[in-house]
């Protein structure tokens, strides 16, 4: 019997994208949002990034706008950091970011400041549970 293959894909769960802070990201917000989920496979959740270099010809063309919608997930929860940026031996090393309704993965050879975590650092459904409720 053959073995399926699921091909890979970029997902938010409804429960995020039905909550009222999504509703209030902006368009570049909203399209970075993607681009963490894209890099996430499962299992490197904490080892995410969003450098310029990468993401120009993504929509990103100034550093300005990049950095404007990090500030803007950040606040409005939906990534953490999970390691600033330092100084490495080949220079100058990205920050790095979890998704909060996914649980931070341990990843072996990548200390983090952020510990590893069973559950999702959110769950996104207290405003749509008390809206339901009301």
């Amino acid at each position: 019997m053959a073995k399926s293959k699921t091909r890979p894909f970029a997902g938010i769960p409804n429960r995020v994208m039905e909550h009222p802070s999504f509703h209030a990201l902006s368009a570049n917000s909203v399209r970075l949002l993607l681009w963490f989920a894209y890099q996430y496979k499962g299992n490197n959740n904490g080892k995410l990034c969003a450098v310029h270099s990468q993401l120009c010809d993504k929509g990103f063309k100034s550093k300005s706008t990049l950095s404007a919608a990090l500030r803007e997930l950040q606040a409005g929860g939906f990534i953490e950091l999970s390691k600033g940026s330092g100084l490495g031996k080949n220079g100058r090393t990205p920050n790095y970011y979890a998704l909060t309704y996914e649980s931070v993965d341990e990843i072996r050879g990548f200390e983090m400041d952020l510990k590893p975590t069973n559950k999702a650092l959110r769950t996104f459904i207290d405003d749509i549970d008390k809206k339901r409720c009301a």
